[in-house]
C-alpha cells in the first residue's frame, strides 16, 4: 500500500510539473555556439524571469504563461547590450519558433498560435507602410546623435520623428480597432505613448473581454482607474513614506501649502537636468508658502547614490523613498510610468496641474502665487 500511496505521489508531482509548463520556445539560429546563456523576463513581472543554455545552433525555453499572464517578453542572449542580441515579442501559452539565419536574432522570423501571427500580421503592416520608410535609419542617426551630446542635429530630426511617429500611432490604433478580439490588440494599445488616456479608454472600451486578459491590459485598466483618482481638480491621494533620516513623511503633512510631488531618481539623466528648473522654482517661491516633495525611484542598493544626487543638485527640500525602484509604493499609487513626472497640489490637497517641466513650472506658479 505504501509502495502504490508513493507511485501515485509521483506520478501526480510530474504530472503537475508538466502542467506548469505550458508553454515552449524553440530556436534556431545559424551558428550560434553551445554555451552561452540566455535571459529571458516578462516587460510587466520581475518575478517571471529565468535564463537557459545555448546548444550548438539554438535553445529551449520552457515556462508556463498562466491565464492572465500574457505579456511582451525580453529575450536576449548574454547579459550585455549589443546587435540583434535582444528580442521583444508578445507571448501566450503555446509552442513558438523562432529560426533565424544569424547573427543572433538578426532578422529572426516567429511561428506558432494565433497571437504570434496576429503579431506578425501587425509588424508586417508597420514594415510595408510608405510613411515608415526610413524609420531604422532614422531612428539609429538619432541615436548616434544623442550619444554625442548634438542637441542641434537632434532638434533637426524631431519634425521627421514626430511624424513617422503619428503615422505608426495612427496604423497601430487602426489595426487595434480592426482586431478587437486579440490578446496583441490591448498590449499595443498599452504601448502608445503618444495617445492620451482619455483616448486609449475609449478604444480599451471597445475590445472584447478576452482581449484584455493579459498583462499590458491589466496594467492599462489599472492606469484609466489611476489617471481619474489623479487627474487635475482631484484630491490627490495622501501617502506615506520615509524620509533619508528614516523619519516617516505623509503628504497630509503638507496641508496648507502649494506642493510640487515630483517623482525622481539619481539614476535618471533627465531628472537630473530638471532639477536646476525645480531648485530655481524653489528658491523663487519657497517663501511664499510653496514647497517640494521628492518621491525617489532609486533602487534597493542606491541610497548613498540618492543622497549624493541630493546634495550635488542642492535639492533642499523633504525627500522620501522606499528604494524599491520602479515597484516604489508612492509611484504605482499614482501610475508613474515614467520620470521625471510630477504633480502640483494646491493648499486643500488638490491636483491642479500636472507633468510642469522647464518654464512651465515657474510660469504655473507665478499664475497661483
Amino acid at each position: 500500500m505504501k509502495k502504490i500511496t508513493a507511485l501515485l505521489a509521483a506520478a501526480l508531482t510530474t504530472a503537475a510539473a508538466y502542467a506548469q509548463q505550458n508553454t515552449t520556445i524553440t530556436a534556431t539560429i545559424k551558428d550560434l555556439p553551445a554555451g552561452q546563456w540566455v535571459y529571458w523576463r516578462s516587460q510587466g513581472n520581475d518575478d517571471r524571469r529565468d535564463s537557459v543554455q545555448t546548444t550548438a545552433g539554438g535553445f529551449t525555453i520552457k515556462t508556463n504563461i498562466a491565464p492572465g499572464e500574457a505579456d511582451f517578453y525580453i529575450i536576449q542572449i548574454g547579459k550585455k547590450y549589443g546587435d540583434n542580441n535582444m528580442i521583444f515579442y508578445y507571448l501566450d501559452k503555446g509552442n513558438v519558433a523562432i529560426k533565424g539565419d544569424g547573427p543572433m536574432f538578426k532578422n529572426a522570423t516567429f511561428s506558432g498560435p494565433q497571437y504570434i501571427k496576429d503579431y506578425n500580421e501587425y509588424t508586417a503592416l508597420l514594415k510595408q507602410a510608405p510613411g515608415l520608410q526610413g524609420q531604422a535609419a532614422l531612428y539609429e542617426q538619432a541615436n548616434k546623435l544623442y550619444a554625442a551630446k548634438d542637441s542641434a542635429g537632434l532638434a533637426a530630426l524631431e519634425p521627421k520623428m514626430k511624424r513617422m511617429q503619428e503615422e505608426r500611432d495612427s496604423l497601430t490604433k487602426q489595426w487595434i480597432l480592426q482586431h478587437p478580439k486579440s490578446g496583441i490588440s490591448a498590449s499595443l494599445l498599452s504601448h502608445l505613448n503618444d495617445v492620451p488616456l482619455d483616448e486609449k479608454e475609449s478604444i480599451f472600451n471597445k475590445l472584447s473581454a478576452a482581449a484584455k486578459e493579459n498583462g499590458p491590459a491589466k496594467r492599462l485598466a489599472h492606469s484609466i482607474r489611476v489617471n481619474k483618482l489623479t487627474g487635475i481638480g482631484s484630491m490627490a491621494p495622501d501617502f506615506t513614506q520615509n524620509d533619508t533620516l528614516g523619519k516617516p513623511v505623509s503628504l497630509k503633512d503638507f496641508r496648507g501649502k502649494y506642493v510640487l510631488i515630483d517623482f525622481w531618481a539619481s539614476w535618471c539623466h533627465p531628472c537630473r537636468e530638471e532639477n536646476p528648473n525645480v531648485v530655481a522654482a524653489f528658491q523663487k517661491y519657497s517663501s511664499k508658502n510653496f514647497t517640494v516633495l521628492g518621491i525617489s525611484l532609486d533602487q534597493p542598493t542606491g541610497k548613498e547614490k540618492w543622497l549624493n544626487a541630493i546634495h550635488q543638485d542642492n535639492l533642499t527640500w523633504t525627500h522620501v523613498s522606499d528604494l524599491k525602484f520602479w515597484n516604489n509604493a508612492i509611484a504605482q499609487q499614482y501610475d508613474i510610468r515614467s520620470i521625471p513626472a510630477n504633480f502640483l497640489v494646491d493648499p486643500s490637497g488638490k491636483i491642479i496641474a500636472k507633468d510642469l517641466h522647464g518654464d512651465e513650472l515657474e510660469k504655473k506658479l507665478a499664475e497661483v502665487l
